[in-house]
């Protein structure tokens, strides 16, 4: 077995690194007719594409984006999901990885912002900012510092140069 292959895993399927160990549940899905708006957003599963909308995650086959962009979109949902374990674990290391999660020349947050540009070909695509109280306090862009506004239709503040949301 190579590394990149899961137990049950389906070698034809391009997007299996995306799928969880257990199927989301069905309520947690997008299940909106047309997808217009997307975001990128680590949510603590293997998926971190999610629909402007209605917040629920777009199952990849509905986009029908490339294997290479499955293998950007995965590698960089484990390099935030293992930052931002460290930064729930409150340990020694919380105040470095939140450091990390709020850096706008970070790795991390330069290579979501390239997944962002690349999805943003087929539905315009947003990266969602790490927001340590998670109340969007925040009123500028981090990348920019033009003020945020509201994303009509969303609970979103949005810079629509960068395309970031908090």
């Amino acid at each position: 077995m190579t590394p990149d292959v899961m137990p049950g895993s389906n070698m034809k399927d391009p997007y299996f690194k995306l799928r969880p160990g257990i199927p989301t549940p069905d309520d947690e899905l997008c299940k909106c007719e047309e997808v217009s708006e997307l975001y990128l957003a680590y949510k603590l599963g293997n998926n971190p594409v999610h629909c402007l909308r209605c917040n629920g995650e777009v199952l990849p086959e509905k986009l029908a984006f490339e294997e290479r962009l499955a293998e950007a979109i995965a590698s960089w949902n484990s390099v935030y999901g293992s930052l931002y374990q460290l930064w729930l674990d409150s340990g020694e290391y919380e105040e470095w990885a939140r450091d990390r999660l709020l850096d706008p020349k970070g790795e991390v947050n330069s290579r979501g912002m390239e997944i962002v540009k690349e999805l943003s070909a087929l539905f315009r695509t947003y990266y969602l900012w790490f927001d340590e109280a998670g109340e969007a306090t925040q009123t500028t862009c981090p990348i920019c510092d033009r003020e945020l506004v509201r994303k009509e239709g969303s609970r979103f503040l949005a810079c629509e140069s960068c395309l970031l949301i908090i």
